[in-house]
Parts: structure tokens; C-alpha cells; sequence
């Protein structure tokens, strides 16, 4: 009933929205239709491109053979509008209605990367956010610089954790995520368990030319996983440019550049980042040495019209070393304050060193057939070790300003934590796809040989001791609170393929823009074959083209990636099979202008049907499976979006999330056997209820050399529990996340000290950056206290504080 009365509001206020969102208008005159076809300068149909007729903002979107028609009232002259991704616009005017259509031709935008393109502006035929990468620069950020920065921000995504670039997608977790680069799927570190530790995300944003983010029901050209698609381009660079920035958390310089015609092109960057400065502000104090380091380079060469080549390669090496000395912590309420102190000894060492190669032949058979063949190799190794004692007591505070105030004491104990754990994975793959080109439709079909190999080595262990007895207390029996022990080598295979159409129908008064496909794998780990289709419908309105409206759906897998399959205690399940789930996705866009300026609204409805699901906990960034397929579960939400331009040029917009997950343990029992029944459905670990995240940019008036950046971020608690405890305990929820950084940026070189521009830069940005402007104490886990009575106290660790960060950016 809870389940059914919750979508019935979200019904509900979906349909409110959709009808406000739509205007009512009546025609006084016969409209009249205007034709056309747009295409590139090898008169090559351009997909999705916008034409708008700029006195009435009626206009249209070319379907797959670059056709469109509007609906207008004959009001000649008429100017009209012509744009589309990777091309430069174009704007014509029409003295009468033509005859016979419009033929236009568009040409490619080589530069289209160092302007600020509008999002609301543009009609894309998929399911998926378009994330400009120019503002990754502008974002105010504790993680540094990153596009997983900016996915943070976007509808349907949550994340608690400004120390982490992991985020979660509509109830997934870290794991269901893809990440791919140039058409293929890139992996995150898998010991990581802090986001203290985390160093550099694979992807630079320096090197990016394109993203798109699908926060589900997406092609089945993607890979099989539950949530989300971060699907990332290169540059292919056609002259010499570069850039260098360096600030208090570190530093990034890169270069590009083409050469013998532009047959070659070549990009490279290098980075380093350290969380020092930040981790300084933690509870937990101590010497802290995080380090991270990266480089890679990406080249193509065009040996024919026909014939090219792509190779990517990538190393990084993270490195985090940790010496804690104190911890002091205070928390509770005002009435009731307790205050936590821990004296260390030991330390942790961590490294995480990954490296990457792609070599990518494409072969252009003809101007409607294209093949590539992509050969990929991945290879990590994982190091962590840690000895840590701590002698820890907890106090019943009266007054909690006062240092000296000893209080009374609740609870005494000492406990030992220790960990040799390493990891090498290496994970190669052959993958050919081809796409193939017809009138009103594209199919593109690929099939991809994957073999994997760990080499796991867990041991890790607990002792607890309160007042002098062993936690667990099992009388003169010496027990660990916490044990895990784990030695694997497993070599299997994947193979997986994908077919898929897209075209595009004239129906009734629209275009309908079809996306249907199939995707199918087989895993040797387990046995087991998976077959998942796909469907993606889009509905283009002629009459009415600042309306439209989607629908997609389909079977969505998530195989066993090592992780999944391992159970708390380190053994395998070899019987594990892949998680699933149904996906219905519905959304709607509106574009419209406001004070002569282009917006977006944009709003969807999904819900997802889940089963065989592994059930998990989440330690920071770690996430601990249970190893088995014994859960059901769903998730049912809304999304909402409005984006566009509050000032002239600068792009800015604000995000909702309204949602549910819960999943019902197939096996779980009360403890007391007394009570009847079981727990029934539960909250999943990312239930997050209400998300609301916000990007504003803006400048002065007079002088757009001097900018501010705003985001801000808010998230209801996550559920939480007891550690080692049966999952249907973990009901408590943390404080909500509440974050709000602000960032100014001034451009050196307008200043009259810098009117001699010796070097020839294009810019020189000088940037101050307030963190944690409120200086908000953020739970991100707990630190449990347990006394000899087996009472637990749920000590909160606080994420970073109020921190201010300069930093310097120049491009030439």
C-alpha cells in the first residue's frame, strides 16, 4: 500500500508539471509547412539538427536522413535558425514560402570546445544528458576538476561525499555504473574503502571533447550493468593548443596538436593531485600523505580517406600513506552530548597503480558502412596494509565548549586493526563493430571476447578489547571482533554482442525516432548466458517542436565482476549469477525562452523491477556484497531539470530527485525467534529520498572577465546500521548532506598589469575558491563503540570543513 500511495504522488505531480509546462495556443491562421534537408559538406544527412524560426521559435529537428518540416504561420520574411552539435550555425532568410525544399548545408566547427554551447538549445534525438565539458574548469570542487564533478550535478544522481568522485544513479551503487572512453568500458579501483584514498579518476577532462550521460534505460549498444552511462570522446585536435593550471590541491598541464595536413593529431595531458590540504580539517589527526600522479596521451592517424588508426594509453600511480595520532569527536544532542577521544599508534600504507592501452583501426568501406576493429588491455595493482591500535574512551560531556570538561566516563576499550591485502587484475579484450547506413534507418552490431584474471589476497582481522574484555566476550575465550581471510586466482571468459536499428517514422503530425536493439553475453565463471533487449522511443512533434517526449525500456543485467562474487568472509560463490533488472523510463522536455534567453525543463518518470540482487553494505567508498543472489527489490522516482542561460553566455541549472528503493531479503529471520513473520522489504543502501543539487554561473554586468560559480547540494540521509548485523537493522538514517562551494575567477589577462601578453595566451584565469562556505559537519559513516554490556554507540565521522583554495589556469 506504502509502495502503490508513493507512485500515485509521483503521478500525480508529473502530470501537474507536464500540463503547466505546456502553453496553450490557438491559431487564427492557416499555417502553412516549410521543408528542408541539412547535411554536411560531403552532403552526408546531419541527424538532429535544430532549425528554428527565430520570430515565432517554432521549429523542427532533422530525423536520420536530415530531413525536417515546420508548421508556421505565412509571416515572410522569416529568419531562421540552423545549429547542431559539431557544426557552426548558420541563420538564412526566407522572402517567400520556396517551392521545393530547403537544402542546407552546415560546416564543421573545429573549435567547438573553447565556446560555450547552451544545452537547452539543442534537440538530441537520445536518451541522454548532453554535459558540456567546458564547465568543468568553473565547477568550485573539493575533488579537483572532473567530469564525474559534473555528473554529480545532474538529474537523477547522488553522491554524499566530496572527497570521492563515485556517485550513485536512481537507487544503483558505486558498481553499477559504465564508464566508457572512445567506445570502450574503463574500471575504477576495486580495494579503495576510503575516499581519502581516492586519487585521480581514469577520464581528464582536459582531453574531453564530448559527453553524454544516460541515467538509464539506455542502448543496447552498452554494456550490462544496472544504472547509469558516462560516455566520453576525445579530441581529435586539428592545431597547437594547451593548457597549464596549478592550485593548493594540485596541478594538470596538457597539450595538443596536428600535424602533416592534419593526418596525425595527438593529445596529452599529465596530472597531479593531493587531498593534504583538505584532510587537514578531520577529527582524525595525524600525518597524511595522499599523492596521485597520471598521464596519457591519445594519437590517430589517417592513413587514407578511409583508413585510420586510434591509440589511447594511460598510467597512473596513487599512493596514500597515514600515520594517525588523535581523534576527538563530539557529538549528540543538546542535551544529551557525549565526546569520543582515540590515542593512535601504527599507520597505513596504500598504492593503486593502473595502466591502460587501446590500439583502434576504423575502415570506412563506403559513406555508409564503417567498421572497427579495437584491441584493449587493463592491468591494476592494489597494495593495502595497516596496523592500527587505539585506545579510546568515551565520556557523557555536561559542557560541551569546555576542553577540560572530563565528563563521565561510559565506555574504555582498546582495539587492534590489521590488513595485507593485495590485488592484481588484468582484463583484456577484442572488440569489432560495425555500423551500417540505409535510407531512414542506421544499424550498428558489435561483438566483443573478454578474458579476466585476479589474483586476490585478503587478511584482514579485529580485536576489540572494553574494560579489559575481548569483544565478543565468550568468557576466557580470545575471539576477533572481525576476521576475513581470501586466496583466489581466477581466470574466465566473456563474450558479448549487441544488434541494434535506429530510424525514423513520419507519424500523424511528428517524427517518431526508433531505437531498438538486442544484447546478449555469455560468462564462463559461471556458466551462465543472459539475453537483454532494448527499446528507445523518442517523439518528435512537427507542430509543436518545443515538446518532446520519450519513453524507453528493456532487460538490464549485471554479471558478476569479481567483487560480487566474494563473499564477507573472502570465499567464492561460483554459483553467483548476474543481478536484474526491468527498466521503464518516460520523460518529457520543454524549451522555451525567458528574457530573450534559451531553458530547458525537463522531467522523468521511472521505475525499476529488480531481482537476483546480491545485497551489499557500504564502508565509505567500499562496497561488501554478500555474495549471493537473495534479494528482490525496486525503485520508483522522479526527475527533474531546468537548465539554461540566467545571464547571456552563461550556462547554469538547478536539479530534483524525488525517490524510493527497497529490497526484501529472501532468507533473512528476525533474531528473536519469538517474533512472527520476517522483515520484510527494506530501505537499500542508496535509498536516498530527496536530492536537489544546483550550478549557477554568473558575471558583472560590465566586465564578463570577472565570474562566480555556485553549486550547491543537498541530499536526505542514507540508512545505516550496526556493523556485522543482520541488514534488516541498518533503518536508522545519517544527517542530511548539505554542501555549498562558491568560486570566483578573473581573467589576468584584461587586467592593465598584464596588457603585454608576451606568451600569447589565450587566457589567463586567477581563481579563489571558498569550500564548505556554511562549514557544515557532514556524516559520511560511523565509528562504532561497543562496551562490555555489547551496548553499540554510533560515533559519527565528519567529512572536510570550511577550506579556501587558489588557483591559476592559463591556456595558449
Amino acid at each position: 500500500m506504502r509502495r502503490k500511495g508513493f507512485c500515485l504522488i509521483i503521478f500525480t505531480i508529473i502530470f501537474i508539471l507536464i500540463t503547466l509546462a505546456s502553453p496553450i495556443t490557438a491559431q487564427t491562421v492557416s499555417p502553412v509547412e516549410l521543408s528542408g534537408h541539412v547535411a554536411d559538406q560531403n552532403e552526408e544527412p546531419i541527424i538532429n539538427a535544430h532549425i528554428r524560426i527565430v520570430s515565432t521559435n517554432a521549429g523542427a529537428v532533422t530525423d536520420v536522413n536530415g530531413r525536417f518540416t515546420i508548421s508556421t504561420t505565412p509571416s515572410f520574411p522569416l529568419e531562421i535558425s540552423i545549429s547542431a552539435i559539431g557544426f557552426q550555425s548558420k541563420t538564412i532568410n526566407l522572402a517567400s514560402l520556396p517551392s521545393d525544399p530547403i537544402r542546407i548545408t552546415l560546416e564543421e566547427d573545429r573549435q567547438m570546445l573553447q565556446q560555450i554551447e547552451v544545452t537547452a538549445n539543442r534537440l538530441s534525438g537520445y536518451h541522454s544528458q548532453r554535459i558540456e565539458p567546458i564547465h568543468v574548469r568553473m565547477l568550485p570542487s573539493a575533488a579537483g576538476a572532473s567530469i564525474e564533478g559534473l555528473v554529480r550535478s545532474q538529474m537523477g544522481v547522488a553522491s554524499n561525499n566530496e572527497l570521492s568522485s563515485q556517485y550513485r544513479v536512481r537507487g544503483g551503487n558505486f558498481d553499477e555504473n559504465l564508464v566508457y572512453v572512445n567506445g570502450q568500458e574503463v574500471h575504477r579501483p576495486f580495494l579503495m574503502h576510503s575516499g581519502q584514498q581516492e586519487g585521480l579518476s581514469f577520464v581528464n577532462p582536459d582531453l574531453v571533447e564530448s559527453v553524454e550521460f544516460s541515467a538509464g534505460g539506455f542502448s543496447a549498444s552498452y554494456g550490462d550493468k544496472m544504472s547509469s552511462v558516462l560516455d566520453i570522446r576525445y579530441k581529435r585536435p586539428t592545431e597547437t593548443a594547451g593548457s597549464v593550471s596549478a592550485g593548493m590541491l594540485g596541478a594538470n598541464a596538457h597539450l595538443e596538436g596536428a600535424a602533416f595536413n592534419q593526418k596525425v593529431s595527438w593529445i596529452t595531458g599529465v596530472r597531479y593531485k593531493t587531498n593534504r590540504y583538505l584532510l587537514g580539517t578531520l577529527d582524525e589527526k595525524g600525518d597524511y600523505k595522499p599523492n596521485f600522479t597520471d598521464a596519457q596521451a591519445f594519437l590517430t592517424y589517417e592513413a587514407t580517406p578511409r583508413l585510420s588508426f586510434e591509440v589511447l594509453g594511460y598510467y597512473s600511480l596513487n599512493t596514500y600513506e597515514f600515520i594517525p595520532q588523535t581523534r576527538e569527536t563530539t557529538f549528540g544532542t543538546i542535551s544529551d552530548v557525549k565526546r569520543l577521544r582515540i590515542y593512535f599508534a601504527g599507520k597505513e600504507e596504500n598504492r593503486f597503480e593502473t595502466g591502460y592501452g587501446a590500439l583502434s583501426t576504423i575502415f570506412n568501406v563506403s559513406d555508409r558502412q564503417q567498421y572497427k576493429l579495437t584491441f584493449t588491455g587493463f592491468r591494476t595493482f592494489e597494495e593495502e596494509t595497516y596496523d592500527i591500535a587505539g585506545a579510546y574512551w568515551l565520556q557523557e560531556i555536561d559542557n560541551p565548549f569546555d576542553a577540560d570538561d572530563e565528563g563521565t566516563q561510559i565506555g574504555v576499550g582498546e582495539y587492534l586493526q590489521h590488513a595485507r591485502n593485495d590485488l592484481f587484475a588484468n582484463v583484456i579484450s577484442a572488440n569489432l563493430e560495425g555500423n551500417h547506413s540505409s535510407t531512414g534507418s542506421i544499424t550498428s552490431w558489435g561483438i566483443q571476447v573478454r578474458q579476466e584474471s585476479f589474483r586476490d589476497r585478503v587478511n584482514e582481522w579485529e580485536l576489540i578489547d572494553s574494560a579489559g574484555y575481548s569483544i565478543p566476550y565468550r568468557g576466557d575465550i580470545l575471539e576477533l571482533a572481525y576476521t576475513k581471510n581470501a586466496n583466489h586466482d581466477i581466470v574466465a571468459n566473456r563474450v558479448s554482442g549487441f544488434l541494434k536499428n535506429q530510424s525514423s517514422l513520419a507519424i500523424g503530425s511528428g517524427f517518431l525516432m526508433v531505437d531498438a536493439g538486442i544484447r546478449a553475453s555469455y560468462y564462463s565463471f559461471n556458466d551462465e548466458y543472459i539475453i537483454s533487449p532494448r527499446v528507445l522511443l523518442n517523439f518528435l512533434p512537427s507542430r509543436n517542436s518545443n515538446h518532446r517526449y520519450r519513453l524507453s525500456g528493456g532487460f538490464y543485467y549485471q554479471p558478476p565482476f569479481f567483487k560480487e562474487m566474494r563473499r564477507p568472509d573472502g570465499t567464492l560463490n561460483k554459483d553467483i549469477k548476474a543481478q536484474k533488472s526491468i527498466h521503464v523510463v518516460s520523460g518529457f522536455d520543454y524549451y522555451f525562452h525567458k528574457m530573450e534567453r534559451p531553458f530547458k525543463f525537463t522531467t522523468e518518470l521511472y521505475y525499476k523491477h529488480m531481482k537476483n540482487l546480491i545485497p551489499y553494505q557500504v564502508d565509505n567508498v567500499r562496497i561488501i556484497y554478500s555474495g549471493e543472489n537473495e534479494a528482490k527489490g525496486y525503485a520508483v522516482g522522479i526527475d527533474f531539470k531546468i537548465n539554461g542561460e540566467l545571464v547571456p553566455g552563461e550556462e547554469s541549472w538547478a536539479t530534483l530527485s524525488l525517490m524510493k528503493t527497497e529490497e526484501d531479503l529472501l532468507n533473512d529471520r528476525w533474531i528473536n525467534p519469538a517474533t512472527p513473520g520476517e522483515p520484510g522489504y527494506i530501505p537499500r543502501p542508496s535509498d536516498q529520498r530527496l536530492n536537489f543539487s544546483m550550478f549557477i554561473q554568473d558575471h558583472l554586468p560590465n566586465n564578463p572577465d570577472f565570474k562566480a560559480h555556485l553549486s550547491f547540494f543537498f541530499g536526505t540521509g542514507l540508512p545505516f546500521g550496526p556493523p556485522r548485523s543482520p541488514r534488516y537493522m541498518a533503518v536508522h538514517r545519517l544527517p542530511s548532506y548539505r554542501r555549498l562551494d562558491i568560486g570566483f575567477s578573473y581573467d589576468l589577462l584584461q587586467s592593465r598589469l598584464m596588457q603585454n601578453n608576451t606568451l600569447n595566451l589565450k587566457n589567463m584565469w586567477l581563481g579563489i575558491e571558498i569550500f564548505n562556505l556554511p562549514n557544515i559537519d557532514n556524516t559520511i559513516s560511523h565509528y562504532w563503540v561497543t562496551d562490555i554490556n555489547n551496548r553499540q554507540y554510533a560515533v559519527p565521522n565528519y567529512l572536510t570543513s570550511r577550506r579556501i583554495n587558489l588557483k591559476l589556469t592559463a591556456t595558449f
